[in-house]
């Protein structure tokens, strides 16, 4: 049981530094699940198929969270090169 709490808390900070969008802490973090899910497969009591679907459930809401924040900037920078290139053309139009 102490891996899972050790990677619930982890899986908690990634959603945090998800929120904060600190996309360095979050990929560490990342790394630091996959060793910590590695060491507690290995170990002499290793998770149940409930726990690892927990664990799964939890990853793929955080990564969704990411990618949706990925896409809304992607968007955001597209918009905001749009407008750039709309107001040069309308500055060279009144030179």
């Amino acid at each position: 049981m102490p891996n899972f709490n050790a990677l619930n808390a982890l899986l908690i900070a990634l959603s945090e530094h998800i929120d904060k969008t600190d996309i360095e802490l979050a990929s560490q973090t990342l790394i630091a699940i996959d060793q910590e899910l590695k060491h507690w497969c290995e170990s002499e009591t290793p998770p149940q198929e409930k726990e690892l679907l927990a664990i799964q459930a939890k990853i793929l809401t955080a990564t969704a969270k990411l990618k949706n924040a990925r896409d809304k900037t992607q968007a955001e920078l597209i918009n905001q090169r749009k407008s750039h290139k709309a107001i040069s053309k309308y500055k060279a139009t009144k030179r």
